[in-house]
């Protein structure tokens, strides 16, 4: 039930932060923004030992996100609580890969939403 109310000052769902996240990194995580995905985004800042969504996703990638939609219904996620903080982010997951270096036509980005 751990979760990030606002992107994080490097967060990679922050346009202006495009660039600085390793592709591979992405591609590993794609999974995340699946139709139906039971997999969360983590917050990059968050750490191990107190892991976090990250805010960015809840925000822009987690709408067809399985385990998320079960997080709100379940109260464990208050969407009302979380915002951009005036930050512009990135419109999908797909957007946010490819301006890190994902190619457009990459495999691990084909199902991303």
């Amino acid at each position: 039930g751990c979760y990030r109310k606002t992107p994080c000052k490097g967060c990679p769902w922050v346009t202006e932060n495009a660039g600085s996240f390793p592709p591979d990194a992405l591609k590993h995580s794609a999974n995340t923004a699946h139709d139906m995905s039971n997999h969360r985004f983590g917050c990059h800042e968050s750490g191990a030992e107190k892991p976090a969504t990250c805010a960015g996703f809840l925000l822009r990638g987690a709408d067809h996100n399985l385990a998320i939609r079960l997080d709100i219904l379940r109260g464990r996620i208050n969407p009302l609580a979380i915002h951009d903080d005036g930050r512009e982010l990135f419109r999908s997951y797909r957007d946010m890969a490819v301006e890190n270096g994902v190619r457009e036509d990459d495999p691990a980005i084909a199902a991303c939403r």
